[in-house]
């Protein structure tokens, strides 16, 4: 699975960040038995590479809690709302912000396509609603393509979110610990973000984006504004179309998002001043127990980084 092996790359990328900073690091592998490997470690915190259903929905997350092991990024309420793209959009339109009309179908529903379909017309993007996808979704054009893009979707999921396709620019702004760093142009060769329709998983392209300042400063706020009306903490991700004709629209919000050096946040950091060994010691200085109010010293990204805690010794989950 992609999902898997982008998170085990990640996990080694940060294990030797870690481990360069001086740390003492034990890779975990997220499984039926992590709770087994958890009691035997005997670590101080866990630093979280995965992605994906059961590392990135809060499963693990409450079974840190339940351990009372610190972990590192967002707690367990905001990892389930931005793992379902369904709350996700609720609680987006709850609080003002733009995403694209939507319907949700579910694999069990008795109604006809067109039924549900309603009056979204043509073009749509179809996604799964709890699955990550590396590839964004598929971009599908009639009746018969949407029945198609269904049933691939409900061999993943349960829920497909079926979303009016907003043509426009794909961008993504990273944020570390509620502060924007800068905005990205993604593209996903094979994706519906370029224009194609998904039928194999492309390479992600990231790019620093050229703005106009009135536009950035636009972007970075509802981005901002997303991470904070989920509740995110510590690293995430937040997707959105810039639209000349409908300004911004998000699509997506990664409580999880990909620590790769090349990828976006990562990228975008760089572009900001911090390279990739203070990135992973400023996320993992930020973790912490919600129900036990346990956290750890913390540092802002934009300031002058402190030395680590050499005697940490962290816990690497990857998927």
């Amino acid at each position: 699975m992609p999902e898997r092996d982008v998170s085990v790359r990640a996990g080694e990328a940060i294990m030797a960040a870690l481990r360069r900073g001086g740390h003492e690091v034990h890779p975990l592998f997220v499984d039926r038995h992590v709770d087994i490997a958890l009691r035997q470690s005997a670590i101080d915190v866990a630093f979280l590479a995965v992605r994906g259903r059961y590392g990135a929905d809060g499963c693990l997350q409450g079974l840190l809690e339940m351990l009372a092991i610190p972990y590192t990024g967002s707690g367990v309420l905001a990892c389930g709302l931005a793992m379902n793209r369904a709350k996700t959009k609720d609680v987006l339109r709850l609080h003002n912000l733009p995403t694209a009309p939507a319907t949700l179908i579910r694999a069990q529903q008795q109604d006809s396509i067109s039924q549900i379909h309603g009056t979204h017309g043509f073009p749509v993007v179809i996604r799964p609603v709890g699955a990550t996808l590396l590839f964004g979704g598929t971009l599908v054009r009639d009746e018969m393509e949407l029945e198609g893009a269904l049933d691939d979707v409900f061999g993943l999921d349960d829920e497909a979110l079926v979303e009016r396709f907003v043509q426009g620019r794909p961008i993504c702004v990273p944020v570390l610990d509620g502060q924007a760093l800068g905005a990205a142009d993604v593209c996903r060769t094979g994706s519906w973000t370029a224009g194609q329709s998904d039928t194999a998983r492309g390479q992600e392209i990231c790019t620093p984006a050229r703005l106009s300042p009135a536009r950035e400063a636009s972007v970075l706020r509802l981005a901002t504004q997303a991470y904070e009306a989920l509740g995110c903490e510590g690293p995430a991700c937040v997707e959105m179309v810039v639209s000349e004709r409908l300004n911004e629209i998000i699509v997506d919000v990664d409580s999880a998002p990909l620590l790769l050096p090349g990828a976006p946040l990562p990228r975008m950091a760089r572009e900001a001043g911090v390279g990739f060994e203070d990135l992973v010691e400023e996320i993992l200085a930020g973790a912490h127990l919600r129900a036990h109010g346990i956290r750890r010293n913390r540092r802002t990204v934009h300031k002058t980084f402190e030395g680590p805690d050499r005697r940490a010794n962290a816990a690497l989950a990857a998927h």
